[in-house]
Parts: structure tokens; sequence; C-alpha cells
């Protein structure tokens, strides 16, 4: 995001898929997540590489992987990062 005005700023979006999932039903599990993270780094001063990551996950599955395993889930996370130097 450099080239936009605002250095450090980062986005991130994924897609994963799960599929021919055995389930104690033996029906076919499937599943399915989407992450979207945003990412800023701060650039100089006393904080600098001090990071803060706002990630979201969406995850789904159908009926015969929720049986045994996770149901869906809305996940939202704030992640502070700051590197520390102790060599």
């Amino acid at each position: 995001m450099k080239n936009y005005g605002v250095p450090g700023l980062s986005f991130m979006a994924r897609y994963v898929r799960g599929d021919n999932i055995t389930t104690s039903s033996d029906t076919e599990g499937k599943e399915n997540e989407f992450n979207f993270e945003t990412k800023y780094v701060m650039q100089e001063g006393p904080a600098k590489d001090l990071s803060f990551r706002l990630r979201s996950a969406i995850y789904r599955a159908n009926d015969a992987y929720n049986t045994d395993y996770a149901a869906d889930n809305n996940d939202v996370r704030i992640i502070v990062e700051y590197p520390l130097s102790i060599l």
C-alpha cells in the first residue's frame, strides 16, 4: 500500500476448502473457510516494527461434517506483534 500513500499497510484474503471428509455417518463431509486480514506495521519512532493485525475468519461445514467435528464459526482476532532482539 506504499504506492497508495500508506506504507506499512497490507491486506490479505484466503479461501480454504475441504471435501471428501469421512465422518461417522459415512457421508461426505465438506468445509469452507474464508479469511480476511488487515495489517499495519509502524514505520518509524520508538515503536518501529510494532504491528497490528485484524483478522476475520468465516468457517462453514455441511451437516455431515458438523455431526463429528466443529460447527460453523465466525472469528475475529486482534493480533499485536513486536519483534525483540535478544541475542
